[in-house]
């Protein structure tokens, strides 16, 4: 801090003035002989008030059992509060901010939007949490620790933490757009594969940044994501940390059902490639408007997430290119060893057909015909020929990327497929030859 940022304490007869310093995650108030008179640590645990008027600004805290106010010019406390409100708690959130629409609610918490008092643009969001919702103060703590050091435009921005009336106010920077549950629910097309893509690509860039600084997100679903369709560059965002962890420390058993990697599940030691099997589920949701571990509840979710059985070839009805297939396979590996990384995925040739097709003005929203679909694989299947199955991959990839996916309720699965079986990465059973087999025999 420079020599003139000083504050003074209020007595009967003469003031006390100390020169305020930040040193060592530490606030140092030094007197006049350059002595520390008082030294406070910057913790989450350390609660600051501030006073905020026209005539009157100052900041203060509980120290030796008795608390204490020091006076200092309008600019030195709004630089001191600049510096420090990502580091403590502060009092008092009316003071700065006030609350305006409630926008969601989670599983412990409510969302909140909400404007500065000088400002009346809605640039700030608020994630309120009452005292007894929280088990573990500590856990909150986690969070907040990791906020502060994200640093990434697909990313959210921590602002600052306050605890009023037994209530933590988290604030953060507003991210505009809708979460991918939402959208996945409330349209009646489906994302086109060019727009998925894009949503893919950032996730992976996302995962990608969280892997160089050692941080597992643990809660990779369609709450999570927000999409905004009405920018062309950072529209997607990956948020809610509250089950984030640095990687080799509180490995516990944590994630929503469905979307679990399994390495978590079955208790081994897991790291950032949890994540990007995770983001797989999400892919699949995404293509099948179906999540890949379906249950009544999420109890039965969970069960089926255990089981880790599911079948990626009824992909191939609905005309999904085999780039989107192969990335999704090696998403959903099931050992994280052998997982494919962020890095590897952003470079995987299902992102260069993107590229290659985003010249387009326009996304046809005419509906892709199933039944043709099918047949068409079918007689690809019964007489397999290397010039006919290069020929519907290229039709797949031209009409899939033109065109948006069908309804949900016209999309086949391999349950309501004759012939269809469910399969493992374990336990794979070639449709194809079921299908020319059974061709051979009613052709004879």
């Amino acid at each position: 801090m420079k020599s003139d940022f000083i504050c003074h304490r209020k007595h009967l007869f003469r003031d006390s003035i100390y020169q305020i310093e930040i040193q060592n995650d530490k606030l140092l108030l030094l007197n006049t002989q350059g002595f520390v008179k008082y030294s406070l640590s910057l913790t989450w645990s350390v609660e600051i008030n501030w006073k905020i008027s026209s005539t009157d600004q100052a900041f203060g805290f509980q120290i030796d059992q008795k608390f204490k106010w020091f006076y200092a010019k309008p600019k030195i406390i709004e630089t001191l509060r600049a510096a420090l409100k990502k580091h403590i708690t502060s009092k008092d959130f009316q003071i700065f901010y006030n609350i305006g629409s409630h926008i969601s609610k989670g599983q412990n918490s409510y969302c909140y939007e909400f404007f500065k008092n000088n400002d009346d643009k809605l640039n700030y969001v608020v994630k309120l949490i009452k005292r007894e919702q929280i088990g573990e103060i500590n856990q909150l703590y986690n969070e907040l620790n990791i906020l502060k050091i994200l640093n990434h435009p697909g990313l959210p921005k921590f602002v600052e933490l306050f605890n009023t009336n037994n209530s933590y106010y988290i604030v953060m920077e507003k991210i505009e757009g809708q979460k991918l549950s939402k959208l996945n629910s409330t349209q009646k097309q489906q994302l086109s594969l060019i727009q998925i893509q894009l949503i893919i690509f950032e996730c992976l860039k996302i995962l990608q940044y969280l892997s160089q600084i050692q941080v597992i997100h643990r809660d990779i679903q369609p709450d999570n994501i927000i999409y905004d369709s009405k920018v062309q560059t950072e529209s997607v965002k990956l948020i809610d940390f509250a089950k984030a962890t640095k990687v080799g420390t509180d490995l516990k058993l944590l994630g929503t059902p469905g979307f679990i990697a399994p390495e978590i599940l079955q208790e081994k030691r897991y790291s950032t490639e949890s994540d990007m099997f995770s983001l797989g589920c999400v892919f699949y949701k995404l293509l099948v408007k179906q999540d890949l571990f379906q249950g009544i509840n999420q109890e039965e979710t969970l069960k089926e997430n255990k089981k880790f059985l599911f079948n990626l070839k009824n992909l191939q009805l609905i005309r999904i290119p085999q780039s989107a297939q192969n990335l999704l396979t090696q998403m959903l590996e099931i050992d994280p060893k052998q997982r494919i990384k962020a890095k590897e995925a952003i470079n995987h040739p299902f992102f260069k057909e993107q590229m290659d097709y985003s010249t387009s003005p326009k996304i046809s929203t005419r509906n892709l015909s199933v039944s043709k679909s099918v047949r068409n694989l079918e007689g690809i299947m019964m007489s397999p020929n290397q010039n006919k199955l290069k020929a519907l991959d290229q039709q797949i990839l031209v009409d899939y990327f033109q065109n948006e996916l069908p309804p949900m309720h016209q999309i086949p699965v391999m349950k309501q497929v004759k012939g269809g079986c469910r399969f493992s990465f374990n336990n794979s059973i070639d449709t194809n030859t079921q299908a020319k087999s059974k061709y051979d025999k009613t052709s004879t």
